[in-house]
């Protein structure tokens, strides 16, 4: 017995014999002819997605090439933007934000103003070159509350005579100062037979509240890594100083080096008793005024403050603020010669307490 595909053979080649000569060519052109059209549709298809690949390929090119060009200027912004951080801080008082901004106005009046140091404030250069413009006298500012995460601090300034070329210099310095300025009112006058103009200018400096920074504004804090190693003291003590675990001495607590999400190294302390204390030990010159800057964010009940060898601790220890990252500055002397002293010193009220230390820097004081 004849299988099914052998009978569907069978009576299609019979049909094909009983076929006149022109219908077997019709069959076969449209045959030939769906072929084409099924080849045709499959090619146009390929083409088709040829062609998306090709777009995304050239898409994807254009976006590696600007992230290209934005890794090669990210060393430059971050610098920049690094200078503007330095300006602001969550501890000024208001007298604090009054004196740094007088002091900007006061450096961009200068023909050629000076540069700044690492905390931004301007450096002490004589001024020999003159002013670009002068400025008798500021007005008395007010702070206000500019909204969520940052205060406003607003001040008044009159410009006397003075040409129209430099008073334009100096009103873009203004809007480019690392303060973060604002102009928010000018008014010029002249007279009409005088070629000189006379200016009141109201400006706004923004102050941003707890602010934090990214890895590369550690960098803020320069002036060197240290030195040799006198025991657990340095012999090179002020300046940046490395945060090494093996430096410290802990009391009732740990303290490793760690990175938090963003890649950032920072000396990672934590308290497993209450009343836990973890101190660096350094020795510092004698009667010297000195200022310690310390960058950390805490949980828990933290104190800071520099201690003696006997364990006590000056200035009164300041409590540290949890949420964030903060910024202190403590201030003090010395009493003993080559006295060896914890700078900084520690203490975790409660178990669990935990102090995350990013930056760590000694200079002197000039009184």
């Amino acid at each position: 017995m004849q299988s099914v595909p052998g009978r569907i053979v069978q009576r299609a080649t019979g049909a094909w014999k009983a076929l006149a000569p022109r219908e077997r060519r019709l069959a076969l052109l449209t045959a030939a002819t769906v072929v084409l059209f099924l080849l045709t549709t499959v090619w146009r298809a390929a083409v088709n997605r040829l062609n998306e690949l090709d777009t995304r390929a050239d898409a994807l090119a254009d976006t590696l090439l600007n992230y290209r060009q934005q890794i090669a200027r990210r060393a430059a912004v971050e610098s920049a933007y690094a200078k503007i951080a330095a300006q602001h801080s969550s501890q000024w008082s208001e007298a604090e934000i009054h004196d740094r901004l007088r002091q900007e106005i006061y450096r961009l009046a200068r023909k050629v103003p000076q540069d700044l140091d690492e905390t931004g404030k301007p450096l002490n250069v004589p001024n020999e070159m003159g002013n670009l413009v002068e400025i008798p006298s500021l007005g008395k500012g007010e702070m206000t509350e500019g909204g969520r995460g940052y205060r406003q601090y607003l001040l008044n300034l009159r410009i006397p005579q003075t040409n129209m070329n430099d008073l334009v210099s100096f009103l873009e310095r203004l809007q480019s100062s690392p303060q973060s300025l604002r102009i928010d009112r000018l008014e010029i006058s002249r007279n009409p037979d005088n070629p000189v103009v006379s200016a009141v200018i109201d400006i706004t400096r923004t102050v941003a509240d707890g602010y934090t920074p990214p890895p590369e504004l550690a960098d803020f804090l320069k002036g060197g890594s240290g030195g040799q190693t006198d025991g657990q003291a340095k012999v090179s003590p002020k300046g940046r100083i490395p945060l090494n675990p093996e430096d410290w001495t802990v009391k009732q607590c740990t303290a490793v080096r760690e990175e938090d999400s963003g890649g950032r190294p920072y000396l990672r302390i934590r308290a497993v008793e209450d009343g836990a204390v973890a101190e660096l030990p350094r020795r510092l010159p004698a009667k010297t005024p000195l200022e310690m800057i310390v960058e950390a964010g805490v949980t828990g009940k933290v104190t800071l403050g520099v201690g003696d060898a006997d364990g006590k601790t000056y200035p009164t220890p300041e409590p540290m603020r949890p949420g964030g990252t903060h910024r202190y500055t403590v201030r003090f002397r010395p009493s003993g010669s080559g006295e060896r002293v914890a700078c900084p010193r520690f203490t975790l009220e409660n178990a669990g307490a935990a102090v995350s230390l990013y930056a760590l820097l000694i200079r002197d004081v000039t009184e």
